[in-house]
């Protein structure tokens, strides 16, 4: 989702944000530096053994080589004997059987003590082991892989519930422009991982009794046809549901009918035990057991009706005794105990307990959250909430690339559990480029009620916009609470900063003020249902958001400040996707005779890697008669792609970006309008998709580019 904003750099900050989710709190530079340093201490020459692979690549000998040091542990040995060198041996050819080659032959080159050097083959079926006993310093492993073998082909026998289409999918893919055999590399545990996936698909629409099994043709080396043989049997149907209770305990069990007539299938058997377990659990029998059991009728029509018997074993009503805290060296006992609702005396209530163990752990202050009783069992029992407390202090490097601030760079600071009372802050300094960014922030979790954080955040900014410098200095307060049911949160909060621009060349710079202290208030909502927000494949997410300046609030200036985004992202085939967003932003003065108060740096820039990308950053912006640049007041962007896979970790882009603006508001909704359209290619990876894009304008105006290169790392809206 993109926010078309004067140069705060909205869209890079939420990109890092969901770097460090992906890396538990980390960036994901840090991770990467933490990944390096590990590789340059593993492959450094040290006191220990070495150990090395060669005859892959230089890029996967190294791989293969990293992975041993890391599973053995050489450098913490004098010598390697016999057993981790077989070892050693094993775990590559396991590696290279998952890669397709079934039979390599390994060639183990040692290097004694003394300097005297031997030669053995590895036999996999250790008929012939390696001499004992046996001690070198060094151990290399030349690997002559063999032929690949792939899968050519999958043929099914019996099928008919699923398309052999996408029950081929399980087996192999077609899902890209580019099927190398590395892509479809066979190996049994693959072929096995397929039968099994196919097999839990038919259960899952209802074909209890269904089998899958799966062979290859002929045990030559190269291209492999698999064939699966399916019987999928009668379609499991619910006729009725009962409910049998072993003892006096009543509770409110969900209705019967609720289950009835639908395919019976390991998901709705599982639903129905948590729910009669919950409903006992409510109560305070955590021992409950739940039985069910079926009776299946005779297959009438590829159709067998069941009855379903949940059978029920409350066992002892428990009570709480004393809520207990373990582990907690620096945070104090007062603020876990207000995440834990149950008192001493309530019913023993699991689903409470583990409510409260989600809401300590959403602290994010500790590494682990356990939950335990003492004594295990008995009609009085303490739950201890066993926590394992993170480091306090938290020191991250950040790096990044775009194509207009170029390189950035800087450290982030964390300091966790302030005051034992799980608060937390962070120092983060960047510099590109084009910009200089210094942001401090104090967040206090759970501030009023269960999900309602607080957090106050100082900032200061100076970046090189297309047509000014700007500079904002000031201080927040925000308020977020979380929207589980829509996957987002809401924010409210007030600001008071320094907004300033220096070198203007704007065409209204003979009227712009020069620096204007703006206070404001923001209110926004947010919704997200992606499959992953890093690579969206399907889903959607949005976003509202207004910001209202007044001097009532404050300040000196008077506007209002609305925006609207979402992006919708579905398959198209197999391995295609689209994806589309809308962005809106509007910008009013109501409550002022006119624009005098209103900051340059609160109008809007559009352009750029995620906004319209025939342009660099800021450039799409409406210029007057004499070619300068002036800041709209509306806007609205329409981003749409085409994505196509050419291997699991490459793609190609065809993109088209429509862009209208406005520089007053009687011509709301937009009175200029620009297009772009490009290719790209996109590579996967943990942080996001690293992207080279380029964007030809279809109708540039006289000072505009013809087109734009990008080079970005994270989706781009």
């Amino acid at each position: 989702m993109h926010r078309v904003e004067a140069g705060r750099g909205h869209g890079s900050v939420r990109r890092e944000k969901a770097w460090r989710r992906q890396s538990h709190g980390r960036s994901p530079a840090f991770a990467a530096l933490r990944w390096l340093s590990a590789v340059a201490v593993l492959t450094a020459a040290g006191q220990g053994a070495e150990i090395a692979v060669d005859g892959l690549g230089w890029w996967r000998d190294r791989e293969l080589t990293i992975t041993l040091k890391r599973l053995l542990e050489p450098a913490e040995r004098p010598v390697l004997d016999a057993n981790a060198i077989e070892d050693a041996a094993v775990i590559l050819t396991a590696a290279l059987g998952e890669e397709g080659f079934e039979h390599p032959a390994l060639e183990i080159r040692t290097t004694g003590k003394d300097g005297d050097e031997r030669r053995f083959d590895f036999d996999p079926t250790f008929a012939h082991p390696l001499p004992r006993p046996l001690a070198v310093v060094e151990a290399e492993f030349i690997v002559n892989p063999g032929i690949r073998s792939h899968i050519a082909d999958v043929t099914f026998t019996g099928l008919e519930a699923i398309p052999p289409e996408k029950a081929r999918g399980y087996f192999r893919t077609d899902a890209t422009l580019i099927a190398t055999e590395k892509t479809n590399a066979f190996s049994r545990s693959k072929l096995n991982r397929g039968a099994a996936a196919l097999l839990d698909e038919l259960k899952q629409l209802g074909y209890a009794e269904a089998e899958v099994h799966a062979r290859r043709a002929g045990a030559e080396p190269g291209p492999v046809v698999v064939s699966v043989e399916v019987k999928e049997g009668p379609r499991w149907q619910v006729r009725e549901v009962r409910y049998q209770e072993d003892g006096a305990a009543a509770a409110g069990l969900p209705d019967p009918a609720a289950w009835e007539a639908r395919p019976w299938t390991p998901t709705l058997e599982q639903d129905l035990r948590e729910a009669a377990r919950h409903a006992y659990y409510e109560r305070g029998y955590p021992d409950v057991g739940v039985h069910i059991g079926t009776d299946a009728a005779a297959p009438a029509g590829g159709q067998r009706l069941v009855e379903v018997v949940v059978t029920i074993v409350p066992g002892p009503q428990v009570a709480v005794g004393q809520v207990r805290f373990r582990g907690n060296e620096t945070t104090r006992a007062s603020t876990l105990a207000r995440r834990v609702r149950l008192e001493t005396g309530d019913p023993l209530d699991l689903l409470a307990l583990e409510r409260a163990r989600y809401r300590i752990s959403r602290l994010g202050v500790f590494e682990s959250v356990d939950l335990t009783f003492e004594p295990p069992d008995g009609a009085t029992r303490d739950p201890v909430f066993v926590v394992q407390e993170m480091p306090r202090h938290e020191v991250s490097l950040l790096m990044g690339y775009g194509s207009y601030v170029q390189f950035r760079g800087g450290v982030e600071l964390r300091q966790k559990n302030l005051f034992g009372l799980a608060h937390q802050s962070r120092l983060e300094l960047i510099q590109s480029m084009k910009s200089t960014t210094a942001d401090y922030s104090y967040t206090v979790p759970e501030l009023f009620g269960e999900s309602l954080d607080g957090t106050i955040k100082l900032f200061g900014l100076q970046r090189e916009e297309i047509a000014f410098v700007r500079q904002e200095f000031g201080a927040n307060v925000t308020l977020r609470r979380r929207l589980p049911g829509l996957g987002g949160d809401a924010t409210a909060g007030y600001t008071l900063q320094a907004l300033r621009n220096r070198r203007n060349a704007l065409s209204t710079q003979a009227t712009d003020d020069t620096q204007l202290l703006v206070a404001s208030v923001t209110l926004g909502i947010s919704g997200d249902r992606r499959d992953n927000p890093l690579r969206p494949r399907r889903g959607y997410h949005w976003y509202v958001q207004g910001e209202a300046a007044d001097p009532m609030f404050g300040g000196e200036a008077t506007y209002q400040r609305y925006e609207i985004a979402g992006a919708y992202h579905t398959g198209w085939g197999e391995g295609r996707w689209l994806h589309a967003g809308l962005t809106h932003g509007v910008l009013t003065t109501m409550g002022s005779a006119d624009d005098s108060t209103l900051p340059v740096n609160k109008r809007f820039y559009p352009g750029g890697d995620s906004s319209i990308r025939g342009y660099q950053s800021g450039e799409a912006a409406p210029r007057a008669a004499d070619g300068r640049f002036i800041g709209a007041k509306a806007y609205a962007l329409l981003n749409l792609e085409v994505e196509q896979a050419l291997t699991p970790s490459w793609s190609l882009v065809a993109f088209a970006d429509a862009l209208g603006t406005a520089v007053v508001l009687r011509d709301y909704p937009f009175a200029e309008r620009l297009y772009a359209a490009g290719l790209g290619v996109r590579y996967q990876t943990l942080i996001g998709p690293v992207r080279l894009e380029y964007g030809r304008n279809l109708n540039p105006r006289p000072a505009d580019p013809g087109g734009t290169w990008h080079f970005s790392i994270g989706f781009p809206f």
